[in-house]
């Protein structure tokens, strides 16, 4: 392995131990990362990743209920060392009291159709992904995808074209895109554009993937309207599928989902219901209990539904619900509007008819929901909203729980579930 020190021109005589001590640092950086070059700002980065440890918090025991308050948890640079008793905290770490609050993984949001007034994905116009990203870290959200509903190729290629133009100002915590969509069942396709859905076809699939970076992360498909080689080239080309506004029938969705790695966007929402002649694909998810998202507002899906699916799903070695926001904005110009009555988002049709679109919801108001309204334990409804869509995206050996070697991204809360602090990669940002 070779090390390319590159040092300002100017280094003072008093500063050799330290440049001694960053080089150490640097070789253990460079075996544990594998880099090849590293400049000597970097070096000095790296130096500073000191171990702090976070007491005076409480953290949640995974699916439980049980708030554990007599520990710290350890820090070194981007990554958590762990979770340590007090009375293990060595002297010489750096302690931050944070305040007797609940201390969680960031939360992970797969479906934001806009927040903070910004609505990218609907829109092609990066300051709205700056909109997005700002207010939701703000709110814990330490990672996201950015919601495109069913539209035309050339809006996905104009959004595409964004992102490239801007790659080196990607917002901290955008992790892609969600393409949502276009090739849904007419019939479900709920608030969709009806002149936007359509077959999957293989012209289109290529003009969305072959590129340098096609920043598609997760995609929502009715397998009725894309083909099997169609959802396995997305595969091959690091797209998550999801199962979403679909008509298929009970053998249909269990044959689809039985693949590895396929999740199903949202329960109930945008499928057809139950029938004792005709079963539909609720209870195939039921069955095969996919990794499923569900919208916790009490709007999109009443609480006494989410605690019967939890009921069914939930088995104690594994979560397979997760929770997402499918949170939109107020936007004029496609006649969105936040509607306070029912506390959710509508979109105004041409015919006069407001139809929902979106909810109102932040990650720790679905947390809360789950916990206060539907009685699921703290600390699953965390896992819900961290570890099991990271799951869904392939990125849980990473994201999602408090252990050595997953990254430092942190919300901290307190009893009235406001958020007080947030950390992202070992940096306060709130």
């Amino acid at each position: 392995m070779v090390i390319i020190l590159k040092p300002s021109k100017h280094i003072a005589l008093s500063y050799k131990l330290l440049f001694l001590r960053v080089v150490i640092k640097a070789v253990r950086y460079l075996f544990a990362e594998k880099e090849k070059s590293i400049t000597f700002v970097q070096l000095l980065k790296i130096m500073k990743s000191q171990k702090i440890a976070l007491t005076n918090c409480r953290i949640c025991e995974s699916g439980s209920a049980r708030v554990i308050s007599d520990v710290g948890i350890v820090i070194e640079g981007s990554r958590i060392v762990g979770v340590v008793p007090l009375a293990n905290i060595p002297q010489d770490i750096q302690c931050v009291d944070m305040g007797g609050g609940i201390v969680a993984p960031g939360f992970i949001d797969i479906l934001a159709n806009g927040a903070g007034g910004g609505a990218f994905g609907v829109s092609a116009n990066f300051g709205d992904l700056i909109l997005m990203a700002e207010t939701m870290m703000a709110e814990g959200t330490t990672g996201f995808l950015a919601a495109a509903p069913s539209n035309t190729l050339p809006m996905y290629l104009q959004i595409q074209g964004e992102l490239q133009s801007h790659y080196s100002e990607l917002p901290a915590n955008f992790l892609g895109m969600h393409l949502e969509g276009p090739y849904f069942s007419m019939e479900h396709r709920g608030a969709h554009r009806a002149d936007c859905v359509r077959d999957c076809t293989d012209e289109e699939l290529q003009a969305l993937l072959d590129k340098e970076r096609h920043f598609v992360s997760l995609m929502s498909v009715d397998p009725e309207r894309i083909s099997n080689s169609q959802v396995e080239r997305l595969e091959e080309k690091g797209v998550r599928i999801a199962f979403a506004h679909s008509a298929a029938s009970y053998d249909e969705a269990l044959h689809f989902l039985a693949k590895p790695h396929r999740s199903v966007t949202h329960l109930y929402n945008g499928m057809p219901q139950m029938h004792h002649r005709k079963p539909g694909h609720i209870p195939a998810i039921f069955r095969c209990k996919p990794l499923t998202g569900i919208i916790v507002d009490g709007v999109h899906v009443c609480y006494e539904m989410v605690r019967m699916a939890y009921d069914i799903m939930h088995e104690a070695h594994r979560h397979s619900l997760y929770l997402f926001t499918d949170r939109f904005t107020d936007w004029p110009a496609m006649g969105i509007s936040y509607d306070a009555e029912h506390d959710y988002y509508v979109r105004a049709t041409s015919d006069g008819e407001n139809i929902i679109c979106g909810s109102a919801l932040s990650m720790i108001k679905a947390v809360r929901n789950c916990v206060e309204r539907v009685g699921i334990p703290m600390g699953t409804a965390l896992e819900m909203a961290s570890l099991v869509p990271a799951e869904v995206l392939g990125i849980d050996h990473l994201y999602g729980k408090l252990e050595g070697g997953y990254m430092a991204n942190l919300v901290a809360f307190d009893e009235d579930w406001q958020v007080k602090r947030v950390m992202f990669e070992g940096e306060w940002v709130r």
